[in-house]
C-alpha cells in the first residue's frame, strides 16, 4: 500500500515524496515494480555490512555504449529485429536538456520524442501537449511503437521514416544500454562507431557509522500520524546522507556544529558501494534479489537521469528547479519488509 507523505499542495512548484511499505513475500511485489518501472538510472549506492556487494554488482552491472545515430536508424526493420525484439534496449540522447532542447529516448520497445513547439509543428507526427512546462502548447511528446515499424510496406512506417528523415535527420549522440531481458546483464551491441563505456564503481568503508533502528511503526502500519511521517522523513534523509558517506552519519561530525542527529542510532561498520553509468533496471532488481536472499539489512539509493523524458511507469518528466527522480529503499529481511521512498521534482507526472 502506498502512502503519500503530506507536502504543500501547489502542483507545479513543490517536490513529491511517496512511501510504500511492502511485504517481501507478497505477490504484489510493490518494491520490485518500483525498480523495474524506472528505466533511466545513472547511479546506485548500496549501504550494508556485507563485504561482497561489489562482487554482486559486478555480476550484473556492466558496459554500455556511447554512439552517434540518426533517429531513423532506430526504426530500421533490421535494427528492430536484431535488438529491440531480442532483448532490452535503453537509449537516451546525451548533452541535451529536457527543458530547453529536443530530447530523444528509447524505453524498451518505444521511441520517445520530447520536442519544442517549432520541431513538433514541422515534424507532422501525432503527439500530445506536454504537461510541463505549465504553458500549454510550448512542448510536445511523440511516442512511436517500434514494433509497428517492422514492415517498410506499411503506410505508418513510411510516414514515420519520411518525417524523421525530413525534420530530425541530424546525427544524435546517445547513451545506449543493451541488456538481457531476464537478468539485466549487458549484451553486446554490435553497431559501427559505438564506444564501450565501463561504469564507475567504488567502495567506501565507514567504521562505526551511525545507523538508525527502523521504527516499528513504519514496518507495521501505514497510518499517517505525525510521528509516522516524521520517522519516514528521518529514514529517507538518513539513506541519502549514508549514500554520500556524510560526516553527519559517519560519527565524525562535531555535535555542536552539525544540524543533523541520527535518530536512535546503533554504531556499525558499514560499506557503501556505488556504481555510476547507464544502469539497467532489471540488473538493479537482480542485484537486490541476491542481497535479499542473504537475509541481512541493507539500504539502496538510486538516482535517475535529470533530463530523461519519463520516470516511473512512463510518467512524463521534465526539469523545473530540479529534475529529481530518485528512489531509496530500506530492506529489513528479518521482518520480511521493504520501505520504499520515491522522490520526484515538481515537473514530474508520477503520482
Amino acid at each position: 500500500m502506498s502512502s503519500h507523505i503530506p507536502l504543500p499542495k501547489e502542483k507545479h512548484n513543490k517536490s513529491k515524496l511517496f512511501v510504500t511499505r511492502s511485504h517481501l513475500l507478497s505477490k504484489k511485489h510493490e518494491h520490485s515494480k518500483l525498480i523495474q518501472t524506472h528505466p533511466f538510472n545513472h547511479q546506485i549506492s548500496i549501504i550494508s555490512q556485507s563485504t561482497t556487494v561489489r562482487e554482486t554488482l559486478a555480476k550484473y552491472i556492466g558496459p554500455y555504449y556511447n554512439v552517434t545515430l540518426k533517429l531513423s536508424d532506430f526504426i530500421d526493420p533490421a535494427f528492430i529485429s536484431n535488438y529491440i525484439k531480442r532483448n532490452t534496449l535503453i537509449a537516451l540522447s546525451s548533452n541535451r536538456y529536457i527543458d530547453a532542447d529536443d530530447v530523444f529516448a528509447i524505453d524498451g520497445q518505444k521511441l520517445i520524442l520530447s520536442v519544442g513547439k517549432d520541431t513538433y509543428e514541422t515534424l507532422g507526427l501525432v503527439g500530445k501537449s506536454a504537461q510541463f512546462p505549465v504553458e500549454r502548447g510550448s512542448r510536445f511528446v511523440v511516442e512511436i511503437d517500434l514494433l509497428d515499424c517492422m514492415d517498410p510496406a506499411k503506410k505508418y512506417y513510411q510516414r514515420v521514416h519520411n518525417r524523421l528523415n525530413a525534420v530530425l535527420n541530424e546525427p544524435v549522440e546517445f547513451l545506449v544500454g543493451y541488456f538481457d531481458k531476464n537478468t539485466g546483464t549487458p549484451v553486446t551491441f554490435d553497431i559501427p562507431g559505438a564506444t564501450i563505456v565501463t561504469p564507475q564503481v567504488d567502495t567506501r568503508s565507514v567504521p562505526n557509522m551511525l545507523v538508525p533502528n527502523v521504527p516499528e511503526c513504519l514496518i507495521s502500519t501505514n497510518e499517517q500520524t505525525d510521528t509516522w511521517t516524521e520517522h519516514a522523513h528521518e529514514l529517507f534523509e538518513w539513506i541519502g546522507l549514508a549514500a554520500s558517506c556524510s560526516q553527519a552519519v559517519a560519527g565524525t561530525s562535531d555535535e555542536q556544529t552539525s544540524a543533523y542527529t541520527v535518530p536512535e542510532p546503533t554504531s556499525k561498520d558499514m560499506h557503501v558501494v556505488t556504481a555510476r553509468g547507464l544502469l539497467s533496471a532489471t540488473a538493479i532488481h537482480s542485484v537486490i534479489n541476491e542481497l535479499v536472499a542473504a537475509h541481512t539489512e541493507f539500504y539502496v539509493c538510486v538516482w535517475g537521469f535529470d533530463d530523461a523524458p519519463v520516470s516511473w511507469n512512463s510518467s512524463e518528466h521534465n526539469f523545473y528547479v530540479s529534475g529529481e527522480n530518485m528512489y531509496a529503499q530500506a530492506y529489513v529481511p528479518h521482518k520480511n519488509c521493504c520501505l520504499s521512498f520515491q522522490a520526484c521534482g515538481p515537473w514530474d507526472a508520477f503520482s
